[in-house]
């Protein structure tokens, strides 16, 4: 599970300040003073996660207050409204990535156009982040998830590992070129560094 530190606006009209799970669980800054080590809140939230028995789609708006009785620290805990209207990271604000965060880029070539001589990004480039690329297993599933125009298989990957506040839109994959989308997208406003980049790893391609 990766995490983000950012504000949400609760389905109240309150904004609250704490850790975004994954792009999908809220946890709010007060409720973390119980937590010796953030592994454990993460078990906490897994074991939460487990006990509901069903996932949600990551989505980005108002989020709904579900009950969190089988974590033992936690009181309040947060997961996006499956009902909540998707937003593409195209227009979203502005955030910076965490230490050690790590992203994923699927690309049909090698020598992707996105990728610089000295292995960092132009600005504006698109990938996703290094959880959600775990639900693509071939190339053809990444055009579909990623809704990509280029039909040709996206087997190559590339990982990504920006400095700390590297400038970031992050959202929603919509439906675009006949594809589904759905998919986590993230948008490197200013590109990232030289040595940032590393691959590509390949694939199957379907």
């Amino acid at each position: 599970m990766g995490y983000q530190v950012g504000e949400v606006r609760l389905n109240t009209g309150k904004t609250e300040r704490g850790i975004i799970l994954n792009g999908t669980y809220f946890v709010p800054t007060e409720e973390l003073a119980g937590f010796s080590a953030f592994s454990q809140l993460m078990e906490e939230v897994r074991v939460w996660n487990r006990a509901r028995k069903s996932s949600l789609a990551i989505e980005n708006a108002t989020l709904d207050t579900r009950p969190a009785a089988s974590l033992r620290h936690v009181k309040r805990i947060y997961s996006f409204s499956e009902n909540a209207k998707q937003a593409s990271a195209k227009g979203a604000e502005v955030t910076l990535t965490l230490r050690d965060e790590i992203f994923k880029r699927f690309s049909a070539y090698e020598n992707d156009f996105r990728v610089t001589d000295k292995w960092g990004l132009v600005p504006n480039t698109y990938a996703t982040t290094a959880e959600d690329a775990l639900n693509v297993k071939t190339g053809m599933e990444a055009i579909a998830r990623y809704a990509l125009e280029n039909k040709k298989s996206a087997n190559k990957v590339f990982t990504i590992e920006p400095p700390e506040n590297t400038r970031l839109q992050k959202g929603v994959v919509e439906p675009a070129h006949g594809e589904p989308g759905g998919g986590v997208e993230v948008i490197f406003v200013d590109g990232t560094p030289d040595n940032t980049v590393t691959g590509p790893d390949i694939i199957p391609e379907k």
